[in-house]
């Protein structure tokens, strides 16, 4: 008894002397996340932890580790490439990197840790260092005060600790959530964060900016196609992560380059009134005068050179005033009144800054500093997220593409989808050509010289002629089933029969798979679009069967704001890629013929999930919403 309560004034100065490193750690975080510097969180846990053994070995209080698992490193794969998704790596540095601090960031734990960070050191940690301080505060006092004080000290020092214990096990305990208060303000710090990165990545895009310019220099202009490359890369960048961000998407801009150039018949490359034996000159003044004549490069050289003004004036400057407020004016606030409490001789408040020492603000009483602070701090922190959205919306302002370039990209996609869309009709002639000629046509032929036999044969041999008759039956039966599945593959007359959903509803049963279906198709699709989203249906189910390995798949099938959805999704080990050839390119250049997308998600190890959109209005009502396992 007597050894708890002599040591209790030590271990609460030290476990005081540990909150004041957490807040120290948590403060370098956050300042560098606003100056766009990424921290991963995870060396910090070394603090709570630590302080969860001692409160454990001290006070006999357990708090057991809350945090999830760590992420699997990343795996090489065959070609050598580490994936994520739709990206690929040469190094695994960074896809760790990336794991580690998306782990880290969706762990409640670790916004719990923080929280636990920085309001120790002014609620429990302050009682912990009480009876130390109480201690300290009679060395200094006569005799007559000084036994008090010392006793007092020495007798509150376990109450205290167990105040400590109860507060630190309360937030450091395990737990799925953290209070909605502080899930409140990290969620808006994270987007104070976003909006100084955005600050941070605008000063490199000055960079690129300088670069453009310096290759308009006409000694130098041959580099402007490179130098117009390595810009259109990174703003390409940009609007991807505002579009992730900010919610705005911003399509890219850039009219097409032009199509290389095709050599005259005596084997020269013709460019004006000149000749040219290579056609590197060529193409070069041909993409140098495209990119020129692009409004969207100069409106991404404007948009680089601007932007860190706007970023400024939205993203850091905000963030400055939020730490400004909080940590300067109000958080120094209440530490400069700590030490009175503790020793009354010693006065740190004149130490401190005041708004009445800014030029302009003397007439601004001393006791309205913190308060004017906490309210700046919260009122920045409700602002984050329209200033986000408001800078999203400044991207698109000038790195959305225009009318004319939307209307020219326009036109090159139709161009394309209409030559992809006159090549596989002729590919598909071909095909009918083909099977015909191969099946249903060489069947007839041999009824022709089966039933020419049987007009010589009936008189002199009628048992051979019965033999003969027999043979054209079962080939004219044998060529009308080729001929139905000749017509099955052109156009199923379920199709136009029952419609999609039960098109592929049969498709379902036909499958060696288990296929849940759903549908809520409000009306009729039209054939075109219905025969295209059905044969793809049926690609994406095969592919599945080949290569997925799949234990359940299911295609939902649904109707909204004027498009028509459907998505496949199986359990398989995923890692698909349309680029080795699996039937995805096919699928989507079929549905870019109606002006349709495909969007894929396939990471390794599963799940994979296809959506297929196509823009089309419906006629009158057809199927109506059902769902069926196949």
């Amino acid at each position: 008894m007597l050894r708890r309560h002599m040591l209790a004034p030590i271990r609460g100065l030290v476990l005081f002397g540990l909150s004041l490193v957490g807040f120290a750690q948590l403060t370098v975080m956050i300042v560098s996340s606003f100056t766009g510097v990424v921290l991963q969180f995870e060396p910090e846990r070394w603090l709570p932890n630590l302080c969860r053994d001692l409160t454990r070995v001290w006070l006999g209080v357990q708090i057991p580790r809350p945090y999830r698992p760590k992420p699997a490193p990343p795996e090489r794969q065959p070609d050598g490439w580490y994936r994520e998704g739709d990206q690929l790596y040469k190094k695994s540095g960074l896809l760790r990197f990336r794991r580690r601090t998306e782990w880290l960031q969706r762990d409640p734990a670790t916004h719990r840790d923080h929280l636990w960070a920085l309001l120790t050191p002014v609620t429990a940690g302050v009682g912990a260092a009480l009876p130390a301080g109480l201690i300290a505060l009679g060395a200094f006092l006569p005799m007559w005060a000084t036994i008090p004080l010392v006793a007092a000290g020495f007798a509150i020092g376990p109450a205290m600790l167990a105040g400590y214990a109860r507060w630190t096990a309360w937030l450091l305990r395990p737990a799925d959530t953290i209070g909605r208060p502080w899930c409140w303000v990290k969620l808006r710090i994270k987007v104070l964060g976003q909006l100084s990165w955005s600050f941070g990545m605008s000063l490199t895009g000055v960079y690129y900016a300088v670069l453009t310019i310096l290759a308009i220099y006409p000694g130098i202009l041959a580099l402007l196609p490179q130098a117009t490359r390595e810009t259109r890369r990174q703003v390409n960048l940009r609007r991807k992560q505002i579009g992730e961000w900010t919610g705005v998407r911003i399509d890219e801009p850039y009219l097409p380059y032009p199509p290389p150039p095709t050599p005259r018949p005596d084997g020269k490359y013709q460019l004006g009134r000149r000749l040219y034996d290579s056609p590197r000159h060529v193409i070069q003044t041909r993409t140098m005068c495209a990119v020129v004549k692009d409004k969207a490069t100069w409106r991404d050289l404007a948009w680089l050179v601007l932007d860190p003004v706007v970023a400024f004036v939205l993203g850091a400057g905000p963030a400055v005033l939020a730490v400004a407020g909080f940590v300067v004016y109000f958080w120094s606030w209440v530490w400069s009144r700590l030490p009175a409490l503790l020793v009354p001789d010693v006065d740190l408040r004149a130490g401190w800054a005041y708004l009445s020492d800014l030029p302009g603000l003397a007439w601004v009483p001393n006791w309205a500093t913190p308060i004017v602070g906490l309210v700046v701090s919260v009122a920045v922190l409700s602002l984050s997220r329209p200033l986000l959205k408001l800078y999203g919306l400044w991207g698109r302002l000038l790195l959305a593409p225009t009318k004319s370039a939307t209307l020219a990209r326009r036109v090159a996609q139709l161009t394309e989808s209409r030559t992809e869309a006159t090549d596989a009709q002729a590919a598909e002639l071909r095909r009918i050509e083909r099977d015909l000629h191969d099946g249903a046509q060489a069947r007839w032929v041999a009824m022709g010289l089966n039933l020419g036999a049987v007009e010589q044969l009936i008189d002199q041999d009628p048992d051979a002629a019965k033999r003969l008759l027999a043979d054209a039956r079962s080939a004219s039966a044998q060529a009308l089933v080729e001929l139905r599945h000749l017509v099955r593959g052109i156009h199923p007359p379920v199709l136009a029969e029952r419609g999609l959903g039960d098109a592929i509803r049969a498709m379902a049963l036909d499958s060696a798979l288990t296929v849940h279906v759903a549908v809520d198709l409000p009306g009729q699709v039209p054939q075109p679009i219905e025969a295209a989203v059905y044969f793809s249906v049926n690609e994406l189910l095969t592919n599945v069967a080949k290569h997925a390995r799949a234990q359940r798949t299911s295609v939902d099938i649904r109707y909204h704001e004027s498009r028509l959805r459907v998505t496949v999704v199986d359990d398989g080990h995923g890692g698909a890629d349309p680029a080795e050839g699996s039937g995805l390119l096919g699928v989507r250049k079929r549905l870019a013929t109606f002006d349709g997308e495909l969007t894929l998600s396939s990471p390794s190890g599963g799940p994979t999930v296809v959506t297929m959109e196509v823009p089309c209005a419906l006629s009158s009502p057809k199927t109506s919403p059902s769902s069926e396992m196949a």
